[in-house]
């Protein structure tokens, strides 16, 4: 049987530096694919090699009845890499060890997003991939049927330490030059440890570009094993004190009316950029129905927020809007503490409380969720797009859907509305197409996006038509607000991609227009001010729209960072009170 190999089949060294060139080749070509700003080609080379190295170092130590093992690693890794590339293309970051993991998140739009994200250069870890699964097959049965001796060993083990110290050397000096040149500029004594700089937190993108695969697991492992810190009731009190050290302004509006006794409907708008609120389409207002409601004095109109959500997207902007706290950027709220009790816009104002979705209820553990947020019930995709075809997406099916269960609620309620037809990708419209497809002004991006904007509008309109029909209107204060912006690398184009997201209040007396810059966070307080509520504790990290003088003095000033806004001190504030269980009764 071993006459058949051919003799360079033997050496154990020959199938080793086929795979080692092979995991090279993956791993220079992640940053390249991903998005992922590494600097230099040269420096994605030097990255492969030694992380290479370091992965298949073991190989040459296992017994050899047990070098078939290889393969777990051949192919766990590519995976792995190719995985996070199109994660990194729609989150800008990793995915993190515990997220790999939810797989029922890859569902519905958020399929479609991740298919679109393909692209013919990827073939960059495919084509290696299939290299080593024919050399594989083809040596399986004389691959390394001679031992490695101990001077080869002892060789390996010396050259992976240096390549990979050279590695960490050539990283740290463009880490250096990065930190005090670059992008970022900080003062080292603000924050302990390099990495706190970039974000209140580990930051998984940073770790990788500046350590390399290796150091980044290590680093990733010892974060997920670490357990979360559960607060004592000295750090509950010290936090207590951080609160009622900071005196909650006051109501600067000239009157506030009375909404004490209305319901609270809140629709969250998935990725809808301000300005598509402005679009035209040959002259004529895109959203012909909620743009007409833009100008009138009786409507709230805060259109320059900025969006501050992670790598939980929706589930994020839910979180903010709902809760008033800031979202864990290391790891998605909706993946890591979708149990805890928080506080929420619902529990604040009391009475029946909903949720209607249509999408997957098993994408960001909605359903534990919105039993977190206070509602009582959940209805979910199967429910709430029934007739979508007849009706025209899955936005009109869900206002015609929700609008018979939100008659039934004893009022005052809260009920919340999440659509989903303005979800990414923007490569393709599945329903009839408007004229804006004779608009020339538009990318092809942004003639999808129009025509989405316009199912939407086009089920607001019916929903408050069946609010006034029903007897509803008049006693409800209607939000409309967006989880988040449109992905700029899924919106292409000149004019509508922005990081910008509108609230807009129907029925609420307040007639306040503003383009101050706000972040996502002071919805919620904002909210609070609207519906009258006083007497609940908890009022939220940020600002009420209604509180800030800037916002009276029509002051345009842009938030340095949406992400150390309000400061750095209450993203790390809101983590410590998510993962400590601050609000747990």
């Amino acid at each position: 049987m071993h006459g058949n190999c051919k003799d360079w089949y033997k050496e154990a060294w020959v199938p080793l530096l086929i795979f080692w060139a092979v995991l090279t080749v993956e791993i220079a070509a992640f940053f390249s694919l991903s998005g992922m700003r590494q600097i230099g080609c040269w420096v994605n080379v030097l990255i492969g090699m030694a992380d290479a190295a370091v992965i298949l170092l073991p190989y040459v130590f296992i017994g050899r009845r047990w070098r078939w093992s290889v393969v777990v690693p051949m192919i766990a890794v590519p995976v792995y890499l190719y995985a996070n590339i199109l994660y990194f293309r729609n989150f800008s970051d990793m995915m993190g060890f515990s997220t790999m993991f939810g797989f029922q998140n890859v569902t519905g739009a958020v399929a479609d997003s991740t298919l679109s994200s393909v692209r013919i250069d990827d073939l960059w870890i495919g084509i290696p991939f299939l290299i080593f699964l024919v050399c594989y097959l083809i040596s399986l049965r004389c691959m390394g049927k001679n031992a490695f001796d101990r001077r080869f060993k002892v060789s390996m083990v010396v050259a992976v330490i240096a390549l990979f110290t050279t590695e960490q050397v050539v990283l740290q000096s463009k880490m250096w030059s990065f930190v005090t040149k670059g992008e970022k500029q900080f003062s080292f004594s603000e924050h302990k440890g390099i990495l706190k700089n970039f974000f209140p937190h580990y930051n998984r993108s940073m770790t990788l570009r500046f350590y390399g695969f290796p150091v980044y697991w290590a680093f990733e492992l010892a974060s997920e094993l670490k357990p979360a810190h559960k607060l004592s009731k000295d750090e509950k009190a010290e936090i207590d004190r951080i609160f009622a050290s900071r005196p909650e302004d006051k109501v600067i509006a000239d009157s506030m009316p009375d909404n004490g006794g209305k319901n609270l409907i809140i629709i969250v708008v998935e990725s809808l950029n301000s300005s598509g609120l402005y679009a035209e389409v040959n002259g004529k207002p895109a959203m012909r129905f909620l743009s007409g409601y833009l100008g009138r004095e009786d409507v709230f109109v805060a259109d320059n927020i900025m969006s501050q959500v992670g790598s939980g997207r929706s589930s994020d902007g839910r979180f903010i809007i709902h809760t008033g706290l800031l979202p864990t950027l290391n790891n998605p709220v909706a993946m890591t503490f979708p149990d805890e009790h928080y506080p929420s816009l619902s529990e604040a104002i009391g009475g029946e409380a909903m949720e209607f979705d249509c999408a997957s209820p098993m994408q960001w553990n909605k359903v534990r969720l919105s039993k977190s947020y206070g509602f009582r019930k959940l209805f979910t995709e199967k429910e709430m797009i029934r007739g979508m075809k007849k009706l025209g997406g899955k936005d009109v099916a869900l206002f015609n859907n929700a609008l018979p269960e939100i008659v039934k609620m004893k009022q005052p309620f809260v009920a919340a509305l999440n659509t989903m037809d303005m979800h990414d990708p923007y490569d393709r419209f599945g329903w009839k197409k408007s004229d804006v497809w004779q608009d020339t002004s538009y990318s092809e991006n942004e003639k999808v996006y129009i025509d989405k904007l316009r199912q939407f509008d086009a089920g607001l309109s019916q929903f408050i038509a069946g609010l006034k029909k029903d007897g509803l209107y008049n006693n409800s204060v209607i939000v409309i607000v967006a989880d988040h912006n449109a992905r700029e690398s899924a919106l292409t184009g000149e004019r509508l991609v922005s990081p910008a997201i509108p609230l807009i209040i129907l029925n609420s007396g307040l007639g306040l227009k503003t383009h101050a810059t706000l972040g996502q966070i002071d919805i919620y307080p904002t909210l609070l001010d609207v519906m009258g509520v006083e007497g609940y504790a908890w009022r939220g990290l940020g600002r009420s729209i209604l509180r800030n003088p800037d916002v009276f003095a029509d002051k345009l000033d842009s938030l340095p960072d949406p992400y150390s806004y309000p400061s750095r001190q209450d993203w790390e504030l809101s983590e410590r009170m998510i993962t400590g269980g601050y609000f747990s009764r």
